[in-house]
């Protein structure tokens, strides 16, 4: 056995079987309507995985419902980047993370391996790794960086150790780079970390939709043969949630389907749950997650009563080597490889349409792309979530939006400028306080005489925005 293994068993020995539960939002829906609608129709979940949201708020949410078992799905903590360490505030928010953890009293900490922000840019949506050898081990390597934080800030009453890391694998939007299947990039994480994984069923199939599909035969080969390699030991949950159709592409020959949490669960993710859940190689499992955030109520009690029914027995599967000594967490860290740096760099200009694969050091990653996909996620889906997610531009801006279209300055170029220039990461990640700033920053470009009145509607939308989701100061500091 492997020490990164052994490291991982002894740590895993101690997360408790957390059984059948729904991985939430605190907002939406209302998790105290939800959970009274699920005690009417008797499914009370075993565990709620609660998303990242303002600590008051988890305190509400924890002292409202004191003897629900609760984990943490945790974000901002862009652990595939390379320059994670160098570019962005990540102590600041693994500390974060930990105070979270430690409100809750979560034995683990989920956080999607794959990243909203990488070699300067910023994005709306998670953007899946490179998958090769050198960006595992940089993954790893950050993956440790965040336990030792973890280890040093947080104790979770009634348990020997700190939190769990856990890595989910991630959805992959319409395309994917690397010379790697995405089951042998985490086989080299776990070579290179004691982390755990979290098995996403939604996020699989996208694997095989969009990276996959062309080498098998079916899903339920590829399944099988993804399975096979996929480090199951380290699997402590599995997340189950809807697929929602996205844009077609023009000759509307072909879908495109993406992980969707508001979305009914289809019957191809059922059978899927229950191929995985037969497989003998998850031996450390310990809770099974519907995401249900953005969903209706009736149909999250329709849906995890189905769970609950089908699937109970098989998520109660014991840690294997519960008695291995467990080791302080030690590592040396070193600086990021510059190549693998440039090559995430490559990346997002690809994904922002500023530079061709053929023209980039991705095109010997790319023997695998979607081309037709890349095509639709640069020219639809990211334009789409600069302009509409987080708020729509002409509903925040509505009288600087029609001034700026009386003189021909259109939406596509606020996309283009996004992109243009680099930048580091001095505050922790939040999709609208970016886009608000760089929205300011674009009308002084280019309607210099309209940059006071951004301003001052920029600032009262932060000001509500902050009222809502910031961090009191005193919550932060303690977790130093």
């Amino acid at each position: 056995m492997q020490q990164r293994d052994r490291e991982f068993y002894a740590r895993a020995a101690s997360v408790p079987v957390h059984g059948i539960g729904l991985s939430v939002d605190v907002y939406s829906p209302d998790l105290v309507e939800l959970c009274g609608a699920l005690d009417v129709a008797g499914c009370t979940p075993e565990y709620l995985e609660i998303f990242k949201a303002p600590s008051t708020e988890l305190t509400r949410i924890r002292r409202g419902l004191p003897q629900t078992t609760m984990a943490y799905h945790a974000e901002g903590v862009w652990l595939i980047d390379p320059e994670m360490r160098t570019r962005y505030p990540w102590m600041e928010q693994t500390r974060r993370m930990s105070q979270h953890a430690l409100i809750l009293k979560s034995a683990w900490v989920n956080h999607e391996c794959a990243s909203k922000q990488f070699a300067g840019y910023s994005f709306g949506t998670y953007l899946p790794p490179l998958f090769t050898v050198a960006a595992a081990e940089a993954t790893g390597a950050n993956a440790v960086a965040c336990q030792q934080v973890l280890q040093q800030c947080t104790s979770i009453p009634m348990s020997d150790t700190s939190p769990l890391l856990l890595l989910e694998l991630p959805p992959l939007t319409y395309v994917a780079f690397g010379d790697l299947s995405p089951a042998a990039f985490f086989s080299y994480i776990a070579e290179a970390a004691p982390c755990g994984f979290v098995l996403d069923i939604g996020h699989l199939w996208t694997v095989w939709r969009y990276l996959e599909q062309g080498r098998f035969d079916g899903i339920e080969s590829f399944t099988d043969a993804f399975l096979d390699e996929f480090p199951l030991h380290r699997v402590i949950q599995i997340h189950l949630a809807g697929l929602g159709s996205a844009e077609t592409d023009q000759g509307g020959s072909r879908s495109r389907w993406v992980d969707a949490h508001s979305a009914r669960v289809p019957s191809v993710l059922w059978d899927l749950l229950r191929r995985v859940l037969d497989h003998p190689g998850l031996s450390c499992l310990k809770g099974i997650a519907l995401e249900v955030d953005t969903k209706s109520i009736p149909l999250i009690v329709e849906e995890f009563g189905r769970l609950q029914q089908d699937f109970k027995l098989r998520a109660r599967v014991e840690c294997a080597d519960p008695k291995l000594e467990m080791r302080s967490l030690r590592t040396t860290l070193t600086a990021p490889d510059e190549q693998v740096c440039a090559l995430y760099g490559a990346y997002a200009r690809v994904l922002t349409g500023q530079e061709s694969v053929q023209e980039s050091a991705l095109e010997p990653l790319s023997w695998q792309l979607d081309r037709d996909g890349l095509a639709q996620y640069i020219g639809e889906y990211l334009p789409h979530e600069l302009l509409h997610w987080g708020g729509d531009l002409d509903e925040l801006f509505p009288t600087i939006c029609r001034a700026l279209k009386d003189r021909g300055i259109s939406h596509d170029d606020f996309v283009e400028f996004w992109f243009r220039d680099t930048c580091s990461a001095h505050e922790a990640y939040d999709f609208f306080y970016i886009k608000l700033d760089r929205w300011v920053e674009f009308i002084r470009e280019r309607a210099p005489d309209l940059c006071e009145e951004a301003a001052r509607d920029a600032h009262a939308l932060r000001k509500v925005h902050e009222e809502l989701n910031d961090e009191p100061a005193e919550l932060i500091d303690r977790s130093r």
